[in-house]
């Protein structure tokens, strides 16, 4: 009479007949390998379509850079300290410390780079306000005013361009606005408020010199 579960016992007494039972664990090491391989394959890829998509993408269209420059000229005039806290055109509250400025020729939100020619101060500003002044091009924050010298004179004659997209950001932005059309990298460079010698820069917190 057979012993209850014998023959189950004896079935794993006797000898490996192909390859996978006398080792079990080969196949799986090479599939193992395989996948590796394969997702490595895959990473090297992906690396090369990414370093081949940086440098083949233009950093900027040929349309943001105009080929001459619109300068628009006029008289410039600046807040006085009592309007902050009165809301401006874009909806957002004056501040004299901001450095913004009104105009009616260029559209809201728009960064525009104004200079003073009889001085060569330059700065950049984000126009935020309407004005009603219709004999000055632009009305300046007294921060903004500050910076381009023209609090002891009050109004003055001043430059006015629109900043072409790949200067946004740049560190010298305000001086290449009103040159001719040149190839940099979009934003090669952040807006500082000074250099390491304590002079004011080209950006939004500062004025500089035009070369």
């Amino acid at each position: 009479m057979r012993r209850p579960g014998a023959g189950r016992l004896a079935g794993h007494g006797r000898a490996p007949t192909s390859a996978s039972d006398k080792a079990p664990g080969a196949g799986g090491r090479r599939e193992g390998r395989d996948v590796v391989r394969l997702i490595l394959a895959l990473l090297a890829s992906t690396v090369s379509g990414w370093a081949l998509g940086e440098t083949a993408r233009p950093p900027y269209k040929a349309s943001d850079w105009p080929d001459t420059p619109a300068i628009v000229s006029g008289r410039a005039s600046f807040y006085g300290k009592r309007f902050t806290g009165q809301k401006t055109a874009s909806g957002k509250h004056f501040h004299h410390r901001d450095v913004s400025a009104a105009s009616n020729r260029f559209p809201l939100g728009t960064t525009v780079a104004v200079r003073r020619p009889s001085s060569a101060y330059c700065i950049v500003v984000r126009i935020n306000d309407r004005m009603g002044h219709k004999g000055r091009v632009i009305d300046l924050s007294r921060e903004a005013a500050e910076r381009l010298g023209m609090i002891d004179v009050g109004v003055t004659d001043v430059e006015i361009v629109l900043l072409p997209k790949p200067l946004l950001g740049h560190e010298r932005a305000c001086t290449l606005a009103f040159s001719p059309p040149v190839r940099l990298p979009a934003a090669e460079g952040r807006l500082s408020d000074s250099t390491d010698d304590g002079q004011p820069t080209d950006s939004l917190a500062g004025g500089v010199g035009v070369r």
